[in-house]
């Protein structure tokens, strides 16, 4: 094989490689959302063996991220890719991390079921919790459509649809005050805006993909929210 055909063969194999491993961060994806579904299902009916099952999940969603990981450090290191390529491949190694994340944070919530903390299923915390998760579930699918259509406009409504989120998490704190004077009640109160925290952070990765995409597109790369000026 003379010189030039060598060099068409490994290009081909590079964007065949590239391309898996964008399919395998989609597919990180829909097991991640899977496993979102299902935790907030067993906080809704305080389900244990639900819990146990998102816990079970991680441990295909951290294969996924692995594999992929090696995959896209692979390409880094023998293909030394250039422009777009390689903002897709670091668009691709950060949101791989982002959602190995966001499982992790799947299992902190499922954990807190497990632990089997009483909660009262009418309480407005749970039902806060309910449209937290919600929101998230349609966080997650626009991030995700967003990355495969390449789509700006899409990434961009999710700094949006994150301060509905930001501020479902603050109306927590409004909610504890109501059960300060009752020990017993405030304890699980207590770790239901834990669970809150979690999800907000949840959202806070979903932006961060977003982020990405908009890198991947236009080149450049720009923080859709800025941390160093105070919520409003």
């Amino acid at each position: 094989m003379d010189g030039s055909l060598e060099r068409e063969a490994r290009r081909a194999g590079f964007h065949e490689e590239l391309e898996a491993a964008e399919t395998a961060l989609l597919a990180l994806g829909s097991t991640v959302a899977r496993q979102l579904k299902l935790v907030m299902d067993a906080v809704t009916r305080q389900d244990v063996e639900l819990a146990h099952d998102v816990i079970a999940d991680d441990d295909e969603a951290d294969r996924i991220y692995l594999e992929n990981q090696e995959r896209i450090l692979n390409l880094l290191a023998l293909q030394a890719p250039v422009a777009r390529d390689l903002r897709l491949v670091s668009a691709i190694l950060h949101s791989n991390l982002h959602l190995e994340r966001m499982g992790d944070l799947c299992v902190n919530i499922a954990k807190f079921v497990r632990n089997e903390h009483s909660y009262p299923a009418d309480s407005p915390m749970v039902a806060r919790l309910q449209e937290m998760g919600a929101r998230l579930e349609e966080m997650l699918e626009v991030a995700l459509s967003a990355f495969a259509q390449r789509s700006v406009d899409l990434a961009e409504e999710l700094p949006e649809r994150d301060e509905v989120l930001n501020r479902l998490n603050r109306g927590m704190l409004d909610d504890l005050r109501a059960y300060a004077g009752d020990e017993e009640a405030f304890e699980w109160a207590v770790n239901v805006v834990l669970v809150a925290r979690y999800l907000e952070r949840l959202g806070d990765h979903c932006v961060d993909i977003g982020e990405q995409i908009a890198f991947l597109v236009t080149g450049i790369f720009r923080e859709f929210t800025d941390a160093s000026r105070p919520e409003p």
